[in-house]
This record gives structure tokens, sequence and C-alpha cells, in this order.
């Protein structure tokens, strides 16, 4: 079944680019080596940095495992000073999402340990990760997170940072006056015309463009980023599926401990089972039960 109507999304999809916010394909297009200079001129426009170089730690994309539902798709980088990033994109969040990062955090940092690192060799661990939603109750599109006192802003170490990029945040007014990052998320986040507009405007964006549409021309790419994105929003409606079930369940405990109160409270009032059943509209048998649970 579901090869079937892959099969069918790829006839009606076949003319258009594939979707960066999708995470295996961005993932596909940043791994790729032929587009390493594409991921150090994001990387550099995120971070204002001078990194010169970066190579990836795992250069190959798991496009066999693409359909597993517990694949990560992220990028883990080492920069020319051995400095460590982690960049990933996520179509969809939760409640615990910064926890989430978080972990992903120590856990890049710690791997530093496996070589038994002295402290004074550890290097900075960044984590960055692009959402396709809302997360932080601010306005700007990007935010960056470090370890300081909120008292003096003091920082206790420069190694933790994290980067959150909000692509619904992105305020797009005039591609001339953006800079290189917000022409990079716009880049992610538009349709085909949009983008061949920022190619005009970057020969950076004029090469991710046809990288991309390199990328989109492969049937086997193409198949597995449209399975991907079935299986992310199958996910995102069994979570909202539950979401509902959970609300539905709780009107549901309300009512029973309403009437639960109500017969009680007529109960002590030494109205009988019947009458209580009979002003209320509360099903009698329904009324000897709560009676029969104090009684007893």
């Amino acid at each position: 079944m579901l090869v079937s109507i892959v099969g069918e999304e790829q006839n009606v999809y076949a003319a258009e680019l594939l979707d960066l916010r999708n995470d295996f394909v961005f993932k596909a297009f940043f791994a790729d080596e032929r587009n390493n200079n594409l991921l150090l001129q994001f990387l550099k426009a995120i971070l204002g940095e001078t990194i010169t170089s970066v190579k990836l730690t795992d250069p190959t994309i798991e496009i066999a495992h693409s359909e597993d539902k517990s694949s990560v798709m992220d990028l883990r980088v080492i920069t020319n000073d051995g400095e460590q990033i982690n960049v990933e994109m996520q179509y969809q969040g939760h409640k615990w999402f910064p926890e989430r990062m978080l972990m992903y955090w120590t856990k890049m940092y710690s791997s530093q340990d496996e070589v038994q690192k002295l402290y004074r060799q550890l290097k900075k661990a960044v984590q960055i990760v692009i959402v396709n939603f809302s997360l932080l109750p601010k306005s700007h599109y990007h935010s960056m997170f470090q370890l300081m006192d909120p008292e003096d802003s003091t920082i206790f170490s420069s190694h933790l940072e994290i980067h959150v990029l909000e692509l619904p945040k992105l305020q797009v007014e005039s591609i001339i006056e953006m800079n290189d990052l917000e022409k990079w998320l716009l880049f992610m986040k538009s349709d085909k015309k949009t983008k061949e507009a920022l190619a005009v405007e970057s020969s950076t964006l004029k090469e991710a463009l046809s990288q991309i549409e390199r990328l989109s021309q492969n049937p086997e790419t193409r198949r597995m980023a449209i399975s991907r994105e079935i299986h992310l929003k199958d996910q995102l409606q069994r979570e909202e599926d539950a979401e509902s079930r959970g609300v539905e369940q709780g009107k549901e405990v309300g009512a029973n401990l309403r009437d639960r109160e109500i017969v009680l409270n007529m109960y002590a009032e030494n109205l009988p089972a019947e009458s209580i059943a009979q002003l209320t509209k509360i099903p009698l048998e329904k009324v000897k039960g709560i009676i029969e649970s104090i009684v007893q």
C-alpha cells in the first residue's frame, strides 16, 4: 500500500523541488561532499565566526534507513579548530524539545572523553536546530543560548552554545536587504520561484539551487523523501489523535467526579437513590453505585 501511495506522490510532485524542511532531504543535501562549501557558508552565516573548513564525522547518509521511524537525520561536523557542531532540521516539536536539545549537546560534548582528553584539550560544542514551528516565546527567528549568570551575564563557559532558528518567524520584506542567514532560511522554506530570485542575489544560493535541483531529479532520493514526509505527517496525526483522546477522557473523568459530588451531597441530605436519580437525571444504577462505594 505504501509503495502505491509513494508512487502516486512521485508522479504528482515529480516537477517540484524537494523540500529542505524534510530532515531526510536536509541531510542528503548537506551531507553530499559536493556541497561541503555550501555547508561551510551556511554555518558561517549562523555562527558569525571565522570557520575556514568543516568535515562531517559521518559523511554517509543512511539512505537505506530513511524510512526507519526512529532515524535521526542530524549532521555532526568538526571545524578546522576542532570544535564540534551538530545541525538538524525538525519539522515538528513537542513539549520537551528543549530538554531533548540539551541531551544531544551533552552527548556531543562528552564524546570527547572517549579519547581521554585533558580538560584543557576539550573543544566547544555547538547545537544548532532549524525548526518549522514556533518554539520560544519571542518574536525573533534566531536565538542563541549559553551558560551564564542571569544577574550580570557573566559567562560560565563558552563551550556550551545552542542556536534555535524558527522558520515561521522569519519576516520577509526585501531580499536585497536580507543578511546571509535570512537568505538561507528563506531558501529552505520557499518555493522554486523565490529560490530562483535568491539565486540572482547570491552566488552561494545559485549553487544551492543547482544542487537541490540535481538532488530532486534522483528518483530514489525523491521516493525516500516522500516516504519520510508521509511518516512525519502520520506521526503528527497520531499525536493529535492521542491528545484528542486525552481531552475526551478528561471530560469523562470530570463528568464522573461532578456526578459523584452531586449524588453524595444529596445522599447526605437523606434523599433516597430514586429521588436523586429523578432530580439529577443521573441513571439510577450509577447513583446506587456511587452510594454503595461509601456505604460498604
